[in-house]
């Protein structure tokens, strides 16, 4: 059991529709109970966490390293991913703690970290050691941009389901009902009457693949997506592999069943439309511009040359 003497927490209030604020509340509750000495950093802004965890993790870096203090986020996985942005290659070293408050919370849900403040709590100051796991690298070459994803990247479909929920007010009316869980669904079934088939090609280690009629280009950490469905089951974030899924263009008939497919413990891999590929590093290249996402986050619609494959991080998970 580890005894912080210390622990800077991140904050995004915002984050399952005002859920981020209720959970850092419950829990500077449950560290004063504690003993536990603490300071709030609340994220103003998008983007805003970037930089709160580079500037805390580089202030306070021997004593993150040392476990002394440790670095807490609270939010949902968009926020952990800006989060992992600010630490980037320098500081991948320092271990993050993480209590989800999103509306998702597909991270939580593939590490087993409870949604309970109590239980998370318990559940970090348990650990005896952080654990390693792996994470997404990926570089965009067309633009030299580079970044991670604790979840998935996606290209197509759920890059476009991503850029929907950006600019419409879905996620805001159910979040205000207690229904923000099902933005991604409801975001999904009214994209999926928007997106076309698109051409690519993926490099899979060293073998080469071609799709003239892609609709859903996914790269998975681990199982989960969109709020907790199942989408890639042997993903894992214990491993060094990468896990890719591309769905062909398909019917809304085909659609709905490949849905319930999935649904039914993952056998939607088996559907001839459905392509499993796994490998160390895996290269997505397209000369038609498309929307792309990571961990929920829309990155922008265009040309692309991705390569992602894995890269490792510590958490403070049992």
């Amino acid at each position: 059991m580890i005894n912080p003497t210390k622990i800077y927490i991140i904050v995004n209030e915002l984050s399952g529709s005002g859920n981020g604020k209720k959970v850092s509340i419950a829990l500077s509750e449950q560290l004063s109970e504690k003993k536990i000495e603490f300071s709030l950093y609340p994220s103003q802004y998008a983007g805003h966490t970037i930089q709160l965890a580079a500037d805390l993790s580089k202030k306070h870096d021997a004593n993150l390293t040392e476990n002394k203090q440790l670095l807490l986020i609270i939010g949902g996985d968009g926020t952990l991913n800006e989060a992992l942005a600010g630490l980037g290659e320098t500081q991948k070293h320092i271990p993050l703690a993480y209590i989800p408050a999103g509306s998702g919370n597909d991270f939580a849900k593939a590490l087993a970290i409870s949604k309970d403040v109590a239980k998370a709590l318990e559940q970090i100051l348990n650990c005896k050691e952080p654990k390693k796991i792996t994470i997404l690298h990926y570089h965009e070459r067309n633009l030299d941009e580079v970044g991670y994803a604790v979840n998935n990247i996606g290209v197509g479909f759920d890059g476009a389901t991503a850029n929907f929920i950006s600019i419409s007010s879905v996620k805001k009316k159910l979040g205000a009902i207690k229904m923000g869980s099902l933005t991604y669904l409801v975001s999904l079934i009214i994209v999926l009457f928007k997106q076309k088939g698109f051409p690519i090609e993926v490099k899979v280690d060293n073998v080469y693949k071609t799709f003239p009629e892609a609709f859903l280009v996914t790269v998975n950490n681990h199982p989960y997506f969109g709020g907790g469905l199942k989408i890639s089951p042997k993903a894992s974030p214990y491993d060094n592999s990468v896990d890719l899924i591309v769905l062909q263009k398909v019917s809304l008939f085909k659609f709905i069943s490949l849905f319930i497919l999935m649904l039914n413990r993952g056998r939607h891999l088996n559907h001839k439309d459905v392509h499993y590929l796994q490998g160390s590093c895996i290269q997505i290249l397209s000369n038609q511009q498309e929307y792309v996402q990571a961990d929920g986050e829309f990155l922008g619609k265009k040309s692309i040359d991705l390569a992602i494959k894995s890269s490792t991080r510590y958490f403070w998970i049992q």
